[in-house]
């Protein structure tokens, strides 16, 4: 079953490095992030030791990023399943190597052009939900 998060019922003290409002769609305000990925993420955080700034968490399927999609696929966003962390330099190194170590299946990269636009995706979708993409994976903007 689908938790739908709200401000009020947000469990911060179990992920208190992450806001409702950082992980919840930029366009409808929804979040369906799932209790599992929340934790693993959780515990990216505590083994990294530093913050993570999230720029993308859940995504409604009617976010404009996912109805301008070639093809009918949801994203790994409207899962609640992944995230865009704005990261640069030696902290992604940590990231993408703690991230493998805590088997996130998806990792994107994206490391080229201005240091205001580089992230790394994170994701743990399964073979059977990233049907279109094989599990695990690693790709480059």
């Amino acid at each position: 079953m689908t938790k739908i998060w709200t401000r009020d019922n947000w469990p911060s003290d179990r992920w208190p490095s992450f806001s409702f409002d950082e992980m919840a769609c930029r366009e409808t305000g929804g979040n369906l992030m799932i209790p599992a990925f929340m934790d693993r993420l959780q515990l990216l955080r505590d083994v990294l030791g530093f913050p993570l700034i999230v720029t993308s968490g859940y995504r409604s399927l009617s976010h404009s990023v996912e109805t301008i999609k070639p093809d009918d696929r949801p994203g790994s966003h409207t899962y609640g399943l992944a995230v865009d962390i704005a990261i640069s330099g030696d902290r992604a190194w940590s990231l993408l190597h703690e991230a493998t170590n805590l088997d996130f299946t998806g990792i994107g990269v994206k490391q080229a052009g201005p240091m205001e636009g580089r992230f790394i995706h994170l994701d743990t979708l399964t073979p059977d939900i990233a049907r279109h993409a094989p599990r695990p994976a690693i790709w480059s903007y």
